[in-house]
């Protein structure tokens, strides 16, 4: 029997995950641009980074809230913290890094240890979750030290230092091995708090395109876009809220790991549509299509863990995606240089996996 009862989602968590949907959506404009037809990889590389120091920390206050919140005024002011905090970080990843390293990392850590805190309290509290809270406490400790010791090395080794902490914090719940309840972990809160975190940057993803919505100079090209989002949203909507049961004892790792990268591809997907109007060279843009594409959808699917078995996808429907999305992506390098062909292809194979899986979503509730 489950000790933890169903609970609705608070509006101070709705408008904590505004904020850092906020802040992401800024990290993005590092690959928004191209640099002699391509996004530099380094810009790449500071985007997934950048990304993933966004959402760690925003899972370390998410995970508490999850556990143990009561939302108090410690807590409260912890959420106002970490929003703070979260808007400057995405806002340093724009500047001379040089210039803003000391302060990233100072706030990096204020966020890190004042969710330290947090499991600090609950843990002398000597209840249920007092484990699990002593484990969370302890990895964010390590990570707070690390970060400590890279303000007092070199910009260079610093620098390296931070890189390291960020993957540590992502994997250490994985790596730092203790037996953990799965009974403190309320799923369907979890995968409630995923799902507005990733409709909140659907609904950024459509602002990006607003732009191309010009009266003066009316093309389809914005409409194929939009309808190729709502096609991506509704395949998310059905996979993540339908057929996932929110009553489960686990602890979500696979739901949060795969939110993460998910996250992040529909991100390279907004950034193709930004580099549609530059001098992009169009091998590279279709391949970075591509990739959004592969990302979200492997990532999405990975979460059919979470199904019982005669309710998953089954060999013959996992064999229509892959070729339609194989066939689709050939067809794309192929007609590369007719944007028109590519959005097109785009809106069909999106559109055909929705159908696919709406399928399998009728024959779930029959």
């Amino acid at each position: 029997m489950t000790l933890i009862k169903e609970r609705k989602v608070e509006n101070i968590e709705l408008f904590y995950d505004l904020m850092f949907v906020y802040a992401i959506s800024k990290v993005s404009g590092l690959i928004h641009h191209s640099h002699h037809g391509i996004v530099e990889p380094w810009a790449f590389i500071n985007f997934v980074l950048a990304s993933l120091v966004i959402l760690q920390e925003w899972l370390y206050l998410t995970n508490y809230l999850n556990r143990f919140g009561t939302f108090n005024f410690r807590e409260i002011i912890t959420m106002c913290i970490n929003m703070a905090a979260a808007v400057y970080l995405s806002n340093s990843f724009l500047t001379n890094w040089i210039q803003v390293y000391y302060p990233f990392t100072i706030s990096m850590l204020i966020m890190s240890l004042s969710v330290a805190f947090l499991y600090h309290c609950q843990a002398r509290k000597k209840e249920f979750g007092e484990k699990e809270s002593i484990n969370a406490r302890n990895i964010l400790l390590i990570v707070g030290s690390l970060l400590i010791i890279s303000l007092f090395v070199n910009f260079y080794i610093g620098s390296f230092i931070l890189i390291i902490t960020n993957l540590l914090g992502i994997f250490l719940p994985i790596i730092y091995k203790t037996k953990f309840n799965n009974n403190i972990t309320n799923f369907g809160h979890l995968k409630e708090r995923f799902e507005l975190l990733t409709i909140l940057f659907f609904g950024e993803m459509i602002v990006s395109i607003t732009q191309y919505f010009d009266i003066k100079h009316f093309t389809i090209y914005p409409f194929i876009a939009l309808i190729t989002i709502f096609s991506l949203f509704g395949t998310y909507t059905l996979v993540i809220n339908k057929m996932i049961n929110h009553n489960q004892t686990t602890r979500g790792l696979t739901l949060m790991y795969s939110h993460f990268f998910l996250l992040i591809s529909l991100g390279i997907i907004t950034s193709a549509w930004n580099l549609v109007g530059q001098e992009t060279n169009k091998t590279f843009l279709t391949l970075f299509y591509i990739l959004g594409y592969i990302g979200f959808y492997l990532t999405l699917f990975v979460n059919e863990i979470y199904l019982e078995k005669k309710n998953r996808l089954n060999k013959k429907e996992y064999l229509k995606i892959s070729a339609t999305l194989m066939i689709s992506f050939a067809f794309m390098i192929i007609f590369k240089e007719n944007f028109f062909i590519v959005e097109l292809l785009l809106l069909l194979f999106s559109l055909s996996i929705l159908w696919i899986v709406y399928k399998k979503y009728g024959e779930i509730r029959i």
